[in-house]
């Protein structure tokens, strides 16, 4: 009876149940919708691409709230977000902004420039690997120590592609209100080249940036209702102007760079 017992509890172990598997499918479902973003870069549907790579960095962000929640961290999923991580939010947006950008250009000249911001891409892809290799190191490190940081190091990898596909959702709002700049096009490409190299920097760098996983919000039972009342306007507001909102949100997280730093290192 003793040995069924123990060959019962070898079995168990080998076992895993669904739920401690949720955070795995989680990030599975997220590389999925990178993917399918690569899918509509390649047949020019440029806002159902972005729109993809927004839905995968909010799987993302449930994969690890689920298993921090249910407490099914493990070794295996970390590696696996980190590696879906790369591929969502580090080859997927070069891809599709090279693409994007590539399409836009007019003849020749643009060409040249235009071979530089694949130079730029190719350093967002890179910056975007390194990144990911130091957030495990300091993570790993950080949990031997048992210590805790209420901000990120660097822009993170999901900001960054955010932040990288920003022309993108401004040409979508100037699109929906059917306003052209009249830009050059090589102003364009080298502007847009520049920008892929400030975000790169951006992620790679040692600036302190807000964590919403560290967030804690206390809210007055009198101010409940208006918080409920103003969620429910911004998510109308959102389906009514998804590109607007999207921008609005990109640029409030582009401003809150320089201001969290000056926050972080004044509190520390």
């Amino acid at each position: 009876m003793i040995e069924n017992l123990s060959m019962d509890k070898q079995v168990d172990s080998h076992r895993l149940s669904f739920i401690k598997l949720l955070p795995n499918i989680l990030t599975i479902i997220s590389l999925c919708c990178g993917m399918t973003a690569i899918k509509y870069t390649l047949d020019s549907q440029w806002e159902n691409a972005v729109l993809a790579i927004i839905i995968a960095a909010c799987f993302d962000a449930l994969d690890g709230a689920t298993a921090r929640l249910l407490k099914a961290t493990s070794r295996f999923g970390a590696e696996l977000d980190s590696l879906a991580d790369s591929v969502n939010f580090g080859i997927v947006p070069s891809i599709t902004f090279y693409i994007w950008l590539k399409e836009s250009t007019s003849n020749e000249f643009d060409l040249y420039y235009l071979g530089w911001s694949w130079v730029a891409c190719t350093l967002f892809l890179s910056c975007c690997i390194l990144r990911l290799a130091r957030f495990n190191i300091l993570d790993k490190s950080l949990a031997k120590k048992n210590l805790n940081t209420d901000f990120f190091l660097g822009v993170p990898s999901p900001a960054g592609a955010g932040l990288l596909l920003l022309p993108m959702v401004a040409k979508f709002v100037a699109d929906r209100f059917d306003f052209d700049p009249q830009l050059n096009d090589s102003y364009f490409v080298v502007a847009c080249s520049l920008w892929i190299v400030l975000v790169s920097v951006l992620m790679i760098s040692t600036i302190s940036t807000i964590s919403f996983k560290k967030l804690r919000f206390k809210i007055h039972k009198k101010r409940a209702m208006f918080i409920l009342l103003f969620v429910m306007l911004l998510i109308a507001i959102l389906l009514k102007e998804f590109w607007v909102t999207v921008l609005i949100i990109q640029s409030l997280y582009l401003l809150s760079i320089p201001l969290f730093s000056i926050f972080a290192g004044a509190k520390s």
